[in-house]
Order: structure tokens, then C-alpha cells, then sequence
């Protein structure tokens, strides 16, 4: 019998919008990746990013970029949790171009990215701002399917992030977990067995000026340890928790301390 070489579907998919004052002015989107801006009378707009394909896998491919402008206020979130299941070989990847102009916020905070096993993961975060943009990043990680008992013992996953002012780079992070990630992952000077973290990046003067009222939600727990930095215009939080919820509990009190009382709508589903 002849050896007969399979190939897999992959998932694939892009999207490229532009928010002008609040409108679309820009849309594209394919394959697996798609986008929704449903009317909302929220002081901050929607943009709701949804990935057909149930997650991602190896080979799959997917690129967004986004540019808003002109006054615009806007919360770029995801319609439910990333997952990134088991692949061998070719590695997953997402690329995010984001851009944004003097006199507009963003704040992309999607839903959390779940790892398992065997993941095999690369993502990249590109941002340029200008000096008086208001801009955060959140962006919450879970090691595993832990609602289900299910740990991430073993994978890969690269996240790499670039933030720039006026194409100046002013930050950058790297997550590279590799091999045995539980054995990383149980390290005091890491995880210190947590299953989750939350980073979150905050730039612009406006969002700068609450961070002496974040400073009182940013009290460590039994299940979250905290910490902030505060520095060069920019304030970044990051988080680890044995618990999910809790995490994700303190981030929703961070976005709405930052976006005046406001969170994405799909939050609170």
C-alpha cells in the first residue's frame, strides 16, 4: 500500500478596519476572522472580534489591523475566550497591527487566550500611538483548561509585544514558554504555580492621572498577587492568580476605573 500524505484544512483569516469619530471608514475581513460593531449608546463604541474557526491550531494563520481616529473611544474585545489546542509542526500565529492617533482611546482588552497542552503558538502585538493618545492594553493568559481540571504541562507559546510613539519604540514584552511549561510555571520567580496572568498596559495622560485610585484595587489576595510600575508616561500592571475569576474580577474594576464607569457589554454576558 502506497503512503498517501495528508493535508489539513488550516484555518486562515484577516481583518483591517478603520475608526473615524466613531464610524466605520474601513472595513475589511475573510476566511475565519470576523468583526462586528453593533450600535451601542456607550460612551465607548464596540468592536467585537470572532474567530469562527472554534481556535487555533497549527498552521493556522490570522492577521488584524486596526487604525482609529478622530475622537473616537472605542473597547476592541473578542466575543468569547481564545483557545489555542494542541499542534504539532507548523506553529499557529496571529499578528496585530494597531494604530492610533492624538485625540482618540482604544483600550484592547479581549477575553482571556486559554493554552493547552501542546500548544504551538506565536503572537505578535505591533502598536504606534501618538504622544497624546489614550491607549490600554490588557491581555489575560490561563495555562489550561482549568474549569476542567486540565493543567498546561507542556507547549509552546511566543507573545511578543512592541509599543511605539510616533514609530519610537517606548515598550516591549516577551513571553516565551517552551518544553515543560508546568516545571517553569511553578517557579517562585514566575507563575509560582498560578494558572493565570493578566498584563496590562496603560499610556496617555488622561489614564495616567487615576493611578493613585488604582493603587487602592491593586491589593494583593489569596488567590492574586499584584504589582505595579510607573514610568516614562506609562503605567503597567501585571498579575497572577490561582484563580481565573478572581483575576479577571480585579481586571474589570481596572477598565472601568480607566474608562469612566464603562466596560465592554459582552462582559457582563
Amino acid at each position: 500500500m502506497l503512503n498517501k500524505k495528508t493535508t489539513f484544512q488550516r484555518a486562515h483569516g484577516k481583518i483591517d478596519v478603520k475608526i473615524n469619530n466613531d464610524e466605520i471608514n474601513r472595513f475589511y475581513q475573510s476566511g475565519s476572522a470576523k468583526v462586528f460593531y453593533p450600535k451601542s449608546s456607550q460612551k465607548f463604541k464596540e468592536l467585537v472580534l470572532v474567530n469562527t474557526a472554534g481556535g487555533i491550531t497549527s498552521g493556522d494563520n490570522f492577521s488584524y489591523d486596526f487604525e482609529i481616529v478622530n475622537k473616537s473611544k472605542i473597547f476592541l474585545t473578542t466575543q468569547t475566550a481564545e483557545r489555542a489546542y494542541k499542534g504539532f509542526n507548523e506553529k499557529a500565529k496571529i499578528k496585530i497591527s494597531i494604530a492610533v492617533d492624538d485625540t482618540s482611546n482604544l483600550f484592547w482588552i479581549p477575553q482571556e487566550l486559554i493554552l493547552f497542552n501542546n500548544c504551538n503558538f506565536d503572537r505578535n502585538i505591533d502598536v504606534n500611538l501618538s504622544p497624546n493618545s489614550n491607549f490600554v492594553l490588557a491581555e489575560t493568559t490561563i495555562f489550561g483548561r482549568t474549569a476542567m481540571g486540565e493543567y498546561l504541562e507542556k507547549g509552546y507559546f511566543n507573545d511578543s509585544w512592541r509599543i511605539n510613539v510616533n514609530q519610537n519604540l517606548i515598550h516591549a514584552e516577551a513571553l516565551n514558554l517552551n518544553g515543560n511549561i508546568e516545571e517553569t510555571l511553578s517557579n517562585i520567580a514566575s507563575a509560582k504555580d498560578g494558572v493565570a496572568i493578566s498584563n496590562i498596559f496603560i499610556y496617555g495622560k488622561k489614564l495616567l492621572s487615576y493611578e493613585n485610585i488604582l493603587l487602592e484595587i491593586l491589593k494583593n489576595s489569596e488567590t492574586v498577587l499584584l504589582s505595579h510600575s510607573a514610568w516614562n508616561d506609562k503605567i503597567l500592571v501585571r498579575m497572577v492568580a490561582k484563580d481565573a475569576y478572581d483575576l479577571k474580577s480585579i481586571q474589570k474594576n481596572l477598565i472601568s476605573i480607566l474608562a469612566d464607569d464603562n466596560v465592554p457589554k459582552l462582559w457582563n454576558s
